[in-house]
């Protein structure tokens, strides 16, 4: 009786198909759309800041367009911008709203993110719901309305920032962070020391979520910024608008604008005569950028760390 061997059967080392290589001409096809993608964001912009640069020569080589290579360099319209008229009343404005609104927004956010992040606390799963609910229900424009002018904010900066001063997506992400990210044995341990609730978030968990509460107030500080549907529908009539309203009021002046509209579009334009108006329109694009495009690059970092990790676990 002879033994037969069976030979062992060979094993075909393939990788999955998420770790294979790419092949040339998927890499060249992703490279293609990265750079087309840059440049439909970067050449915009570029041209809006050589304009916002661009001398009276320059516009009028140019039909009085946009200059996308200014040959002469000047700042006299940031200079007429910044000289303390309309428009630097209300960057002024919405630097300050931007400021209260954000930190009002941030305080509710961890507050409640806090609370509803803890086991036991009150009423802790008829808030979440009410609260989620808010996801698939939300209030429409007519009935905020008239619960804004029942409260008698209208024409009131605080129309701008209690209506919006609450984000449920970021109390989620906050709660959920709290959660997954803040050890329970320290809070333990800070109990153990008599510390109470108030001293446990100050001293214990605010430190060590410095990441989420950066990404979470770079998003309310931008919609802050960009406030621009509140003020038109809740503040007609407030003397010192929005960037993003007196942007929108000034640029009447290029199309035919009548009536109201035309007035307070020439009180913007009074007392900037010696800049030209392409150019003072363009600079004061720039300058609603320029606050945003400074704090972006120092939060970005955190995103990952902190909005990923944030809202997939538990």
């Amino acid at each position: 009786m002879t033994a037969t061997t069976v030979k062992p059967s060979r094993r075909r080392n393939r990788r999955a198909v998420w770790d294979e290589e790419p092949p040339l001409a998927s890499k060249v096809g992703k490279a293609l759309f990265l750079v087309c993608y840059a440049a439909a964001i970067v050449i915009p912009l570029w041209a809006v800041l050589a304009t916002s640069l661009a001398t009276d020569e320059a516009l009028a080589r140019a039909g009085g367009n946009m200059v996308f290579l200014p040959t002469e360099v000047s700042l006299q319209a940031y200079r007429e911008i910044l000289s303390g008229g309309a428009v630097t009343q209300s960057l002024l404005f919405t630097l300050m709203l931007t400021a209260v609104g954000t930190a009002i927004s941030l305080t509710l956010t961890v507050a409640a993110a806090y609370g509803l992040s803890r086991p036991g606390s009150l009423w802790h799963r008829k808030l979440l719901t009410a609260i989620l609910i808010t996801f698939l229900f939300a209030p429409g424009m007519y009935p905020s309305y008239l619960v804004v002018q029942d409260l008698g904010l209208l024409n009131n900066m605080w129309a701008l920032i209690l209506p919006v001063c609450f984000s449920s997506w970021n109390l989620i992400v906050l709660r959920t962070f709290f959660m997954t990210n803040v050890p329970v044995e320290l809070i333990d341990a800070a109990r153990i020391d008599g510390a109470g609730e108030f001293r446990t978030l100050l001293k214990v968990v605010l430190p060590m979520s410095k990441a989420v509460l950066a990404v979470i107030g770079l998003f309310y500080a931008v919609g802050y910024w960009n406030t621009y549907f509140l003020a038109v529908l809740y503040t007609p009539g407030l003397e010192i608008k929005p960037i993003q309203v007196l942007i929108q009021q000034w640029m009447l002046t290029t199309t035919g604008a009548t009536g109201q509209d035309a007035a307070a579009a020439a009180a913007v334009s009074a007392g900037m005569e010696n800049a030209p108006a392409a150019s003072l329109k363009m600079a004061a694009v720039i300058c609603t950028i320029i606050p945003i495009v400074i704090m972006y690059p120092f939060i970005q970092k955190h995103f990952t760390k902190a909005v990923i990790t944030g809202a997939i676990k538990g």
